[in-house]
Parts: structure tokens; sequence; C-alpha cells
């Protein structure tokens, strides 16, 4: 049987969230600076973002099949 995860399910909702507001804002200020545009830093924003969060759950996808690391249950 598996043990209790550490902390709560709210928690790293919360914790998820404000890292990606944080991630956001800083590919925003990053972005505004190379563009001094707007639209072009909301474009590189959303697209940069939503590649990241494919790429995210690819990855945690890909690592469920390796055996690496797990214990058995």
């Amino acid at each position: 049987m598996l043990k209790p995860a550490p902390e709560k399910h709210s928690r790293s909702v919360a914790k998820a969230i404000t890292y990606r507001i944080l991630h956001m804002a800083v590919d925003a200020l990053v972005a505004f600076f190379i563009t001094k545009d707007i639209a072009i830093t909301i474009g590189i924003v959303v697209l940069v973002n939503g590649y990241s969060t494919i790429l995210y759950y690819l990855h945690e996808r890909i690592w469920v099949h390796i055996k690496w690391g797990k214990r058995e249950v």
C-alpha cells in the first residue's frame, strides 16, 4: 500500500498554479524586454506556455512506463 502524500492535493494545485503564474510573468518580462511590443509578447507567452504544458504532459506519460526507481507494491 502506498503511503499518503506529504501534502494535500489542494496545496499541490496551489503550488502548480502559482508556479505557472510566476513562469508566465517572467516569460512576459523577457519577451517584452526583447520585443518592446505587447501583442508579440502575448503571442510568445501563449505559445511558450502552450507547448511547455504539452511537453510536460508527454514527459510525465513517458516516465509512467519507465521502471527505473519504482518500488514494487
